[in-house]
């Protein structure tokens, strides 16, 4: 399944063949240089299994169009000096947005993977064109506050909290979110935004993020728990998404039967409630938590059977190498709660199972953003 888009690219991107703006090789060799930071060709040769002659081909073309810049040689040992090749970083951008059931997010992303711009605020909630319109000003702001040529954009990712219904871009999110259920957003966005527009679930998106900036630039298999208003995740399988028949692989709350406790912050913040501790709204329950609070313990005690189930189906069904907590789980709190995590895993004939590790993502609280950022450039440029 690709991802819901509207819109196309610029036609600065394009090969001279007019047709999608990276090769198969191309994006091999733009995502080397996306994870490494800079490489020579005799890098990329080996890193690729390719002669370096092949190397030059693919590369040139990149040079010629700025999508990849040639830097002074380097000395590194015996022979020919290396010049570093890198990705030219102002020669594209992208815009990541994440809509929250409180709040909206953006970044600004250029193709070096390197975030220049980031604002946030409490979502318009009034009605959808009210909350669209509310986006389109955030980034016309954010973009010009970076420097960055506008005419240079690819792309609006949005991560949308909710899941696909398997009808298009429309998405049911929690009932806070109502004017935006059940709509065409990659239509409605692409006309309200003015650009071709990406959309996907939030969990989807923020293992994007971890994927291309995160952990899991290490790590080809892996889950994401996405924890926020709500819980859910993505998975990636040797190195791309795992999106399920209609978009919705990752939704691991249904895992959690009826009546057991869910462990999504809003519940978090219910239970510090009837504590006495009252935050107005998640965002300011996240500026102010006290994590060393008794009542966030108790929390995480109640939440502990839940996620072992859940991390039993995850390691049972999927064989990850590693499950990541992240969404807009404070990495201290995700270490608290990965340190009670506890495996099904009888031993058979003195042997158990390998269990996937457990960290917490490093991409950060705006994983949903970075990801959607990602989105129109892994489209046109990466793996």
């Amino acid at each position: 399944m690709t991802d819901r888009h509207a819109g196309a690219f610029d036609p600065r991107f394009l090969r001279a063949d007019g047709q999608r703006t990276a090769t198969a090789n191309e994006r091999f060799v733009m995502s080397l240089l996306a994870r490494r930071g800079a490489a020579s060709r005799a890098e990329l040769a080996r890193a690729t299994a390719l002669a370096p002659h092949s190397v030059s081909r693919l590369i040139e073309p990149l040079i010629d169009r700025g999508l990849v810049e040639e830097g002074t040689p380097e000395i590194a040992g015996r022979g020919k000096p290396g010049a570093p090749l890198r990705l030219a970083a102002d020669a594209a951008f992208s815009v990541g947005v994440s809509v929250m059931t409180d709040a909206v997010t953006l970044v600004v992303m250029d193709l070096g993977g390197t975030v220049r711009g980031h604002t946030g605020a409490p979502l318009k909630l009034a009605d959808f064109d009210a909350g669209a319109r509310q986006i389109a000003a955030l980034i016309a702001d954010t973009i010009g506050r970076t420097g960055l040529d506008p005419a240079r954009l690819l792309g609006i990712g949005c991560g949308v909290t909710g899941y696909f219904i398997g009808d298009g871009a429309r998405l049911n999110p929690p009932t806070s979110l109502d004017p935006w259920a059940l709509l065409p957003l990659d239509e409605l966005l692409a006309d309200r935004l003015g650009g071709p527009v990406w959309i996907d679930n939030d969990g989807n998106v923020a293992a994007m993020g971890e994927a291309m900036l995160g952990v899991g630039r290490t790590c080809a298999n892996f889950a994401y728990l996405y924890f926020a208003a709500g819980f859910g995740g993505g998975v990636f399988a040797r190195g791309v998404p795992l999106r399920g028949a209609r978009g919705n692989a990752g939704e691991f709350a249904s895992i959690i039967p009826e009546g057991w406790p869910q462990p999504n912050l809003e519940n978090l913040r219910a239970h510090l409630a009837e504590r006495g501790i009252v935050h107005d709204g998640l965002r300011a329950m996240l500026r102010d938590l006290d994590l060393a609070a008794p009542a966030v313990e108790e929390w995480l005690d109640l939440c502990a059977p839940s996620l072992n189930l859940v991390v039993s189906a995850i390691s049972g069904s999927l064989d990850p190498e590693m499950i990541v907590f992240g969404g807009r789980l404070p990495p201290q709190l995700a270490d608290r709660m990965i340190a009670k995590m506890r495996f099904t895993n009888p031993a058979r004939r003195g042997h158990r199972r390998p269990l996937p590790r457990m960290v917490h993502s490093t991409v950060g609280v705006d994983a949903t953003a970075i990801g959607a950022a990602m989105m129109p450039l892994r489209a046109a440029f990466f793996q």
